[in-house]
């Protein structure tokens, strides 16, 4: 048999393998997905044009690589540093603020769908829903959630190996940071923390079953606002004082700080985290902004809380 003929007669073969590797390596369209509020989108073809009107969203969505694929944000997204320059007002890809969002401007954009977070949106939702724009809300209460919700990221927009590769990442630290920390509250130490995030009309924390309260725990602390509700998390001096905290974390730095909690006076100073100047800083983005960063902020919180654990940077 002559090469001629012999190729000839494989090449339906050859044909075949190419068009069955094809199929194999085609991007996976995510048809019908759920998101936190309960809600079916379907998606019948991958997204090519996203707006993230949320932080922890836009942080996200550039740590799977969709970075090209983001066309507006909010002006509360500012990272990473190329967000805070790629998008404005002027253009109008910057698409709302801290006190709304301009759905002409979404609109406007053309999106193959909405990134939102939060429970309270179902009046936008349904606005943008009736022009035809798919709306995805994330609400994630705890790591497992934040994990799930990168996941299902990456399933609506082609990326889901990636989004595991990153979500796995993101377990074998916190399994690293976890363990160590276990040596500690397994020997009974586990300090009690007042989280501050805010001191204007009275004192705010985290509440009772929220993000950053469920990162203090796993951080190897007791959040004294666990008896908070996480709806109206406000707390009296009274009740401050009663628990008397071992230390104070603020969430609310730079405009409070170690010198302005002293300088407060009174039944301040009469705390055991006043007294022994326990009082801490922490850029509230990492605990808060329920992406990716969330590893480095158990970290930042361990660093606080259990000084003497060594984690790798």
């Amino acid at each position: 048999m002559n090469l001629k003929k012999a190729l000839w007669l494989i090449a339906p073969l050859i044909l075949m393998l190419c068009t069955t590797l094809s199929c194999n390596t085609a991007v996976k369209v995510a048809g019908d997905v759920s998101d936190s509020l309960g809600r079916t989108i379907t998606f019948d073809t991958i997204p090519e044009r996203i707006v993230s009107v949320a932080p922890s969203s836009t942080e996200i969505l550039y740590a799977l690589g969709l970075g090209d694929r983001v066309v507006g944000v909010s002006n509360v997204c500012d990272y990473p540093v190329e967000v805070t320059t790629k998008y404005s007002k002027d253009d109008g890809t910057m698409v709302g603020d801290a006190f709304g969002m301009n759905l002409e401007a979404m609109i406007a954009l053309e999106p193959d769908f909405v990134l939102g977070f939060g429970y309270n949106q179902l009046d936008w939702v349904l606005k943008l829903e009736s022009q035809g724009i798919p709306v995805v809300i994330l609400a994630p209460n705890n790591i497992d959630d934040l994990l799930t919700d990168i996941e299902l990221i990456g399933k609506i927009t082609g990326v889901e190996e990636t989004a595991k590769e990153l979500t796995a990442d993101m377990r074998t630290e916190l399994d690293d940071i976890t363990t160590k920390v276990k040596v500690k509250t397994a020997a009974g130490v586990r300090p009690t923390i007042l989280f501050e995030t805010g001191y204007w009309n009275g004192i705010w924390t985290t509440g009772a079953g929220s993000f950053v309260s469920n990162l203090i725990n796993l951080a190897g602390g007791t959040d004294i606002g666990i008896s908070v509700s996480s709806g109206n998390p406000l707390i009296s001096m009274e009740y401050i004082t009663e628990q008397d905290p071992d230390m104070i974390i603020l969430g609310d730095s730079p405009w409070e700080t170690k010198e302005t909690v002293i300088a407060r006076g009174g039944a301040w100073l009469q705390l055991t985290a006043v007294d022994q100047e326990k009082i801490y800083d922490l850029d509230a983005d990492l605990v808060s902004r329920n992406g990716p960063r969330v590893i480095d902020g158990i970290k930042a919180l361990v660093n606080i809380i259990h000084p003497d654990i060594e984690l790798e940077v």
